[in-house]
């Protein structure tokens, strides 16, 4: 009985690592963190401008729900882990960020327990886009 334990005990700490090491765990907990983590994806955030809301990720996610956690798929998260939880969405501007357009961007953390967990770069543009954090090679 022991070995089992054991040998589940391993099984558990070395996945955790694997995790870990696939995910690593960005600290958003202060706002120089954070600014820190945008500036890390060559963006300038106006930290003087950042709006703070408190969001509520749903148990049950709809069609827009699992279509935003598709694209934190993309950036190494998932919000699925953290159905039912309250975090914050911090909304930092970043300017233009593209030469083909005019269009003015923000930077979307959402933050859990001091951890960034998610988020995106959308257009100030009511039609325009909205993009990944961190675009996997």
């Amino acid at each position: 009985m022991a070995i089992v334990f054991l040998l589940t005990l391993f099984v558990i700490i070395v996945s955790g690592q694997f995790y870990a090491a696939q995910h690593p765990a960005v600290n958003g907990r202060t706002n120089a963190q954070r600014v820190a983590f945008i500036k890390s994806l060559s963006m300038t955030p106006d930290d003087s401008m950042v709006e703070i809301k408190k969001i509520n990720i749903p148990l049950k996610f709809s069609d827009v729900y699992k279509n935003y956690n598709e694209m934190q798929i993309q950036s190494g998260y998932d919000l699925s882990r953290y159905k039912g939880v309250k975090a914050t969405l911090y909304t930092y501007p970043v300017g233009k960020i593209n030469s083909s357009n005019n269009d003015e961007y923000y930077v979307n953390l959402i933050v859990y327990n001091g951890r960034i967990i998610g988020g995106d770069v959308s257009s100030r543009n009511f039609y325009g886009e909205m993009k990944p954090l961190i675009k996997q090679s």
